[in-house]
């Protein structure tokens, strides 16, 4: 069970990668793009896209608004399927978590390309300090 939860994470986890990536990039069609593309999925920040989702969930649309409270509230529940051996899971709550991580993801990257494109920039971009 508790690889479930972390499974159903990861997978929210590497598709906001790759939509970042595919947002910014698009399709890579060199050396070139290849590398910078791998470098957008790989700079994605657990914490940071957890804060800005959780400071900006507001200014979503309804599709990425449940992306990401579901990617905020699965990244606690790995934290403890992962790190609590205190805690446990039934079959019933790791399916649930599953087959909730399958809609969020198929209707987030239904969402438009411009608020995709937003919401790379919001999770992968720090704001400059002035």
């Amino acid at each position: 069970m508790r690889r479930a939860i972390s499974t159903a994470y990861y997978a929210m986890f590497h598709a906001l990668a790759a939509s970042n990536a595919d947002a910014l990039i698009g399709p890579a069609h060199d050396e070139l793009t290849t590398r910078a593309w791998i470098r957008l999925y790989r700079g994605l920040n657990h914490n940071h896209a957890k804060s800005q989702f959780q400071q900006n969930r507001t200014s979503l649309s309804p599709d990425a608004q449940t992306f990401a409270d579901l990617f905020c509230n699965l990244q606690d529940e790995r934290h403890n399927a992962d790190h609590n051996p205190q805690e446990t899971f039934t079959v019933q709550e790791a399916a649930s978590w599953l087959d909730n991580t399958e809609i969020a993801i198929t209707n987030f990257l239904r969402t438009t390309p411009s608020e995709r494109n937003a919401i790379a920039i919001l999770t992968l971009v720090r704001a400059a300090n002035r």
